[in-house]
């Protein structure tokens, strides 16, 4: 099923709506698979993840956000947390980064935590994104 029409379905903004690709689930989600992907919501105060298949709905308190940093690995652009103590790293393709809702979810941690290394993120979503990639 696509972004968009997971979004209907759901009666989700899709403004509010992203994917998280979960490198480390930590405690706080499980990554069954090595690279799970889940659905997840923006709140005022909380971030909620969706997996249909695996049954999980987590929601994680933007508050219980730590400490949170980017850095690329792989080819992607990864946000590194710690979430109430438990590493939460996850990312997101580079155009669900540069997307409305990704805006939102920084402009939330950051209500409760700097984010680390947005260079890195500026780097990413910037226009010489494939030089930067070979360097």
């Amino acid at each position: 099923m696509s972004f968009e029409s997971y979004c209907k379905e759901n009666n989700l903004d899709v403004n509010k709506v992203f994917t998280l690709v979960m490198g480390d689930g930590g405690s706080i989600l499980p990554c069954p698979m090595g690279f799970t992907s889940y659905m997840g919501e923006i709140t005022d105060t909380s971030l909620i993840c969706r997996h249909d298949k695996l049954n999980v709905t987590k929601e994680i308190p933007f508050s219980s956000f730590q400490r949170a940093e980017f850095g690329i690995g792989s080819g992607n652009l990864w946000l590194q947390c710690v979430v109430d103590g438990s590493s939460f790293v996850f990312c997101t393709p580079r155009k669900g980064w540069k997307a409305p809702a990704a805006k939102l979810l920084m402009e939330k941690i950051e209500e409760h935590t700097e984010i680390l290394s947005k260079k890195e993120y500026d780097r990413f979503t910037g226009k010489w994104f494939l030089l930067c990639m070979f360097k």
